[in-house]
């Protein structure tokens, strides 16, 4: 896990490599369909834009102790978790309606400032709780958000250009931290193999070596990260990919039946097989 003074320092060299991406870009470009269900590339710019004004509002506040939502967001609780990602899209949507053709200046102007406000932060102001969409976070919270915002959705800009785009290597760390958030949405829980005590290791090739575990137990499932060196014991089977398209898969832009499938996810036999939970995976 990256410190939060080292994911500032990943936050402004990946917005400065978009920006610039960005600049070759105009309202052609901006119309084509995104990798996010719904929206267009200019909406997900839009949302890069909307997210770094109301994080810098929100953190603003918090440094005089103001926990209150900005203007023009709703107050914690006030609003049912599922219609959320509704209010966002629509956010995301009249951001970038509003800018029009201005739309790289404007995003320019609210991801600088986000990122200005990063680096004008005490050490004694990330631990300032925050207003939030669903609850008070930490400042620092924020960081870790931003980096797979940026991330993620720098893809999600460049892929209907570009199918061969990939992610910032220096980036891939973080974003490969959601695998167990995924597999639990997953439901990781009700997996039930024949064998009891069984593990099973995900592992990437490429820019990056990551390596994790995931224990299935009698009493409860886990999930074990592992960065550097080997951990302990032969797992069942292991699943190798490269770290671009776990990446992928645990930030819902591939699928597991997909990539199971075409071989850019393989399985190969430990001390057992893994048939059962690649089974699982793409069910």
């Amino acid at each position: 896990m990256v410190s939060t003074a080292e994911g500032v320092t990943l936050i402004a060299a990946e917005t400065a490599r978009l920006k610039e991406y960005l600049q070759g870009t105009g309202p052609e470009d901006w119309q084509l369909d995104s990798p996010c269900e719904g929206w267009t590339v200019g909406d997900v710019i839009g949302h890069l834009g909307w997210a770094a004004e109301f994080f810098a509002d929100s953190i603003s506040q918090a440094r005089y102790g103001v926990t209150t939502a900005p203007e023009g967001l709703p107050e914690i609780g006030s609003m049912p978790a599922a219609e959320i990602p509704d209010f966002i899209a629509r956010m995301a949507k009249e951001y970038s309606q509003f800018a029009d053709t201005e739309l790289l200046q404007a995003f320019s102007s609210s991801v600088d400032r986000l990122d200005a406000l990063f680096s004008d932060m005490e050490d004694d102001e990330w631990s300032k709780e925050c207003w939030g969409l669903r609850l008070l976070r930490p400042a620092e919270d924020y960081v870790t958000i931003r980096i797979s915002e940026v991330v993620i959705h720098s893809w999600d800009i460049r892929f209907p250009s570009d199918p061969q785009a990939r992610i910032s290597p220096d980036c891939l760390p973080v974003v490969l931290e959601r695998l167990p958030v995924w597999l639990n949405e997953l439901g990781l829980a009700e997996f039930s193999p024949s064998e009891p005590d069984e593990c099973f290791r995900f592992q990437t090739t490429g820019a990056t070596e990551f390596q994790c575990d995931v224990v299935i137990g009698e009493q409860e499932d886990e999930v074990e990260e592992v960065w550097g060196g080997e951990p302990d014991g032969e797992p069942t089977a292991t699943l190798t990919c490269d770290a671009d398209v776990l990446a992928l898969l645990v930030w819902g832009r591939l699928q597991p039946a997909q990539v199971l499938a075409d071989g850019r996810l393989n399985v190969s036999a430990g001390s057992g097989n893994g048939a059962e939970f690649a089974s699982w995976l793409s069910r």
